[in-house]
């Protein structure tokens, strides 16, 4: 069985730091969750999907050729970047499981 997914805080977008949206698929291909959290700025398709970590979006497909995924070393679950500290240049980046209080913080790639 696989874990409840957070609701509470949205991730940023792991490209621009900015909010992302929660989207709902009109038609789901699957039996996957018919959501996942969209960059709010308008050119960029970039999406979080939990258990899928970062992809784009375009044509209605999920295009993973620019996948992002960082596992939780604590419980296997998907972590997003939760907060940026420009000043310090600094990511936080937490647990998308709703039991999993997991959070690390990394250099951001642009300071290096």
């Amino acid at each position: 069985m696989k874990p409840d997914p957070k609701t509470q805080g949205f991730p940023l977008c792991d490209l621009h730091h900015c909010p992302m949206r929660r989207v709902m698929l009109e038609q789901p291909a699957s039996q996957e969750i018919p959501s996942f959290h969209q960059c709010e700025r308008r050119d960029c398709s970039r999406v979080f999907r939990d258990g899928h970590g970062y992809s784009d979006f375009a044509d209605d497909r999920f295009d993973v050729s620019r996948l992002s995924y960082r596992q939780c070393p604590a419980c296997a679950g998907t972590l997003y970047l939760a907060e940026v500290d420009h000043a310090l240049k600094v990511e936080t980046w937490e647990c998308a499981v709703m039991e999993c209080d997991y959070i690390e913080t990394v250099h951001s790639p642009a300071s290096r």
